[in-house]
């Protein structure tokens, strides 16, 4: 059932049940096909209808069937079971028309996002979607996020979520959707492998995962990945050779930390190398000359 047709179904079913109401065989009929739509396996509809010829020889009424008789039963709450997680977990449960308009729309964003079916469309997944309150826009903006690792355009964000996360597509993909792995979290990851895959881009070895994730929570005041690591990278070759020339130990590190971090340290820790080598060689030299210079280096 497409999503545009939930919202009313259920009333136009308690509406349409009333009309059958002296014609047992109708109501029967209406009611198997009711089940069907909303999801119901074979199983279930052939003991629900069984249930609903006893419910009809006691005249109770379609509204009541529907409202109040058929939610008390085990196979509509396996049919809705997120609802009995959200309950639990002090949540409202879902309408029926609600929860099947939430599954469409699940499933509608896979489709959107090139997910392979049978990939997270199953029952499980998407009730455990439910149960856990990710609303469709919600899964949505995780699906925008873990199609960049799904459509393979990007060699360098792949060699980054497997350095930094230990993540293949299909791993990324699958934590970027579990509904119990907080947005905030999810967000931040995604971010970090911004920084990670613009190292790669330049060449550059692929840093911390702890510090590129700080970064991308918005510490210090720096550059973003793409402009930073290519600063980093006409920078950091020299100023890595000078460092192990002083003993300082400055590296690609050390200018990561000035570059995104605003790191007063590691700024000053490059001004005295470029100092040093300008007092060496009393006046610039070829490796200090052009990128190496301060006033070369991004503003913070």
């Amino acid at each position: 059932m497409a999503a545009t047709d939930t919202s009313a179904a259920f009333t136009d079913y308690v509406n349409n049940m009333a009309k059958t109401s002296n014609n047992p065989s109708d109501a029967r009929t209406l009611f198997k096909s009711m089940l069907a739509d909303f999801g119901f396996d074979t199983d279930q509809v052939n003991s629900l209808t069984t249930q609903f010829t006893a419910w009809n020889a006691q005249n109770y009424s379609g509204s009541t069937i529907l409202n109040s008789l058929l939610p008390t039963t085990n196979e509509y709450k396996q049919r809705f079971i997120g609802n009995e997680a959200r309950v639990k977990n002090g949540l409202p449960a879902l309408s029926p028309a609600q929860y099947l308009s939430n599954e469409d729309s699940y499933r509608s964003a896979l489709a959107s996002a090139g997910v392979p079916k049978g990939f997270y469309d199953n029952k499980s997944s998407i009730d455990n979607l439910i149960s856990n309150d990710v609303s469709p826009t919600e899964f949505t903006s995780r699906l925008s996020l873990a199609k960049r690792a799904l459509d393979g355009t990007d060699p360098y964000y792949k060699q980054a979520l497997q350095s930094m996360y230990g993540l293949d597509d299909g791993h990324m993909i699958a934590h970027l959707l579990d509904p119990e792995a907080a947005q905030p979290l999810i967000e931040r990851q995604a971010k970090a492998v911004e920084y990670g895959a613009a190292a790669a881009r330049q060449g550059l070895a692929i840093g911390p995962t702890s510090q590129y994730e700080a970064y991308a929570s918005g510490v210090g005041t720096g550059q973003g990945a793409e402009q930073g690591m290519a600063q980093i990278a006409s920078m950091a070759p020299g100023l890595t050779t000078l460092g192990q020339i002083s003993g300082t130990g400055y590296n690609q590190g050390t200018a990561e930390q000035e570059v995104f971090g605003g790191l007063a340290s590691a700024q000053r820790a490059r001004e005295q190398l470029v100092q040093q080598e300008q007092d060496r060689f009393t006046g610039r030299s070829n490796v200090v000359a052009g990128s190496l210079n301060a006033s070369n280096v991004g503003q913070f």
